[in-house]
């Protein structure tokens, strides 16, 4: 008995709509996100913004009070990521990375965009497909 599977191409294409689909659900969930008060740990009037800014917009890495006044916010509201591992894993770094942030460590970008995505300071970044090559 032959069964008829479809091609490889066949089957990543398929895959990429599943993964599209869901990635539309996903953002459509992220816009009922509960609202939560700001930070009030700094003002930040007193910092750039730049730190809010796309990396081709002229971004630069938040000032180390910042990054702990962020992270300490968001653990408060989110008791699941309050130590510095759960909050690394969760960015995709380590506890021991994390603690070099607050520190003053410089912040790279991909980190902190997923931060601020996160936490609905940014929004998510989709790039369109200009062809599908393969």
């Amino acid at each position: 008995m032959k069964i008829p599977l479809p091609s490889i191409a066949d089957q990543q294409q398929f895959i990429n709509e599943q993964a599209t689909r869901q990635a539309i659900a996903t953002l459509e969930e992220n816009l009922k996100a509960p609202k939560l008060p700001p930070q009030d740990e700094i003002d930040e009037s007193q910092y750039s913004r730049a730190h809010l800014l796309r990396e081709g917009e002229g971004w630069e890495p938040p000032h180390h009070d910042i990054v702990c006044a962020y992270f300490s916010h968001f653990q408060k509201h989110f008791p699941q990521f309050n130590s510095d591992n759960t909050l690394g894993e969760l960015l995709g770094t380590s506890g021991h990375r994390i603690r070099e942030f607050k520190q003053g460590r410089k912040m790279p970008y991909g980190i902190w965009r997923k931060l601020l995505v996160i936490t609905g300071r940014a929004p998510q970044d989709v790039l369109k497909v200009l062809g599908r090559m393969g």
